[in-house]
């Protein structure tokens, strides 16, 4: 598990390209946005209760990216505070002002 001290400040760390790219189903069904999610702190629902395409396009997802986007990692899931995010990869500028440009016209 990556230890808090090699978290980075929000000032240089990125968004977390795992919030956008690599929805996590267990085996039971549960989902996390996390590889590293071990214990599920992450957890976002169950694919048994809730589509899957629900999950990652719903009110919590969407809350954490924004938090991510902003550089408030410790408003987004338990587990993000923590990480050091490079498993998943940051999300590119480009890719977070296309997020942006898309929320701005939901």
């Amino acid at each position: 598990m990556p230890s808090a001290a090699r978290a980075l400040p929000a000032a240089t760390r990125p968004p977390c390209a795992g919030l956008w790219d690599t929805p996590m189903v267990q085996v039971n069904g549960d989902v996390t946005v996390c590889c590293l999610d071990e214990h599920l702190e992450n957890k976002i629902g169950n694919v048994n209760v809730t589509p899957l395409a629900d999950l990652w396009t719903g009110e919590v997802i969407e809350r954490w990216r924004r938090a991510h986007v902003e550089g408030r990692f410790a408003d987004s899931g338990p587990y993000c505070t923590r990480c050091n995010w490079r498993s998943a990869g940051g999300l590119s500028p480009e890719r977070v002002a296309a997020w942006r440009a898309g929320v701005s016209r939901a």
